[in-house]
């Protein structure tokens, strides 16, 4: 990339927020901002317009509360979530109040930086593990419903909902393509009308929707 991406890093352990610091510049990020509690977190991101928000879910004062707020003021700024845990509750719950994923504590530091410039693309921050917990919420739901629509809108087709099952798994536009069979561009034109249908803003609440959820 041209410029260094401007990261807001809100976490309440200074030291954990250093190292994730330190990953994050040596592969070209640039931190413009750091936080210990939701408040000063929405503070500093308007203030600094960073292009991501990297959010620890127990962040002091509430994390989707920080969420939400920043979500409201600056759309097109990214917002991640840091999790230790695996609940996709907590994962549809994020989504609504504007995030684009989580990511785990624990992922190795080139998947972590890989997985923030997918989200810059407009790609879902979904780990394996938090996804494989959503791949069993979604295959809980029965098989036969009917495909979820807009009111009075177009069905989904059986492939974009292929398609947004394998998002729900974590994987990326490429690994789609790969597994169906098809292009990536392919791939693309069946999430652009995925979220046409389901009338959202992105692929993340496209695959929240999937689920019965959907962004607030």
């Amino acid at each position: 990339m041209t410029e260094d991406v401007r990261v807001l890093l809100a976490h309440q352990d200074a030291p954990t927020s250093a190292g994730i610091g330190m990953i994050l510049e040596a592969d070209g990020f640039e931190i413009c901002g750091e936080a210990v509690a939701a408040t000063p977190a929405v503070e500093i991101a308007v203030r600094s317009e960073p292009d991501i928000c990297l959010i620890e879910e127990n962040l002091p004062g509430g994390a989707l509360i920080a969420v939400d707020a920043i979500y409201r003021r600056m759309p097109a700024t990214k917002l991640v979530l840091l999790t230790d845990s695996d609940d996709p509750n907590s994962l549809l719950a994020a989504v609504r109040a504007g995030a684009s994923g989580y990511v785990r504590t624990d992922l190795d530091p080139a998947r972590l930086t890989f997985t923030l410039r997918g989200v810059l693309a407009g790609e879902a921050a979904l780990s394996r593990r938090l996804t494989f917990a959503l791949l069993e919420t979604l295959r809980t739901r029965e098989r036969g419903r009917s495909a979820p629509t807009t009111p009075g809108g177009p069905s989904m087709t059986d492939r974009e909902l292929e398609v947004l099952e394998l998002l729900a798994e974590g994987l990326r536009t490429s690994e789609i393509a790969a597994r169906l069979a098809i292009a990536e561009v392919t791939v693309r034109r069946h999430v652009s009308s995925a979220v046409t249908k389901l009338g959202v803003e992105d692929r993340a609440a496209a695959v929240a929707v999937l689920t019965g959820r959907e962004r607030a």
